[in-house]
């Protein structure tokens, strides 16, 4: 949700956002919150717009960013956000926050502005990658993110592997960003376990050897998978 956004080296603002879109509402009903038309959903960091336009056939959908830059879902409200969010305070039942906290300045705050904004028992989808996975999605480079997260930025922006910081996190870090204000549960190791019923595309061969790793297994290496995908209730 920064203004450097759309020029990041190795995102895209458009590729893949339906899919990520039915990925969003396959699991809240999986987890028994589907999304409906009476729900009041944010769409924080909307980007192309893509996913919001999609999730705007299901519910009341609202969209926000540094800078306007949608190629689709024009139509829907928008709002400029920056460390403040411009909404009232429990605006929302759904707030969905998909890759976008690596890219905030304070991932602290920007929990604490999402817990503003959902009302209480309200649902934050939150996805970003793992500082803990080898491989580094945004500046596709292996390991260098594992140095402290100024550095790694200062490396790879003086290599033109970025355009702007990148301050990824880990499982451990949300859990304690999160504690206090919301009920928190890992979705990505089920996601992994079964990606077809997650809308997730890949060979048949891939997903078959994925069924048999053991669930436990996969809950158990949850923090070093490659993908956070994680389910917050509000307290």
């Amino acid at each position: 949700m920064t203004e450097g956004a759309q020029h990041r080296l190795g995102f895209s603002t458009t590729g893949g956002r339906r899919a990520k879109a039915e990925k969003i509402l396959a699991i809240l009903a999986a987890a028994g919150s589907p999304l409906k038309p009476a729900h009041r959903v944010l769409d924080l960091g909307c980007g192309s717009g893509e996913i919001a336009s999609h999730l705007a056939r299901y519910a009341e959908v609202s969209c926000a960013d540094a800078i306007d830059q949608r190629t689709q879902g024009q139509d829907l409200p928008f709002q400029v956000a920056g460390d403040t969010l411009p909404f009232a305070d429990h605006a929302f039942d759904v707030v969905v926050s998909n890759h976008v906290i690596e890219h905030v300045p304070d991932a602290a705050n920007h929990l604490r502005e999402i817990h503003r904004v959902v009302r209480p028992g309200g649902t934050v989808y939150l996805a970003t990658p793992n500082r803990w996975w080898p491989w580094e999605f945004h500046a596709h480079l292996p390991l260098l993110h594992y140095l402290p997260a100024g550095l790694f930025s200062r490396l790879a922006m003086r290599w033109g592997r970025l355009g702007e910081p990148v301050r990824l996190v880990s499982l451990r870090k949300l859990v304690r960003l999160a504690r206090g204000h919301f009920d928190m549960e890992s979705w990505h190791p089920r996601v992994l376990h079964d990606p077809a019923r997650f809308q997730i595309h890949c060979s048949a061969t891939v997903a078959g050897l994925l069924g048999l790793v053991p669930q436990r297994l996969l809950g158990i290496t949850a923090g070093l998978q490659p993908t956070l995908i994680l389910l917050l209730r509000a307290r």
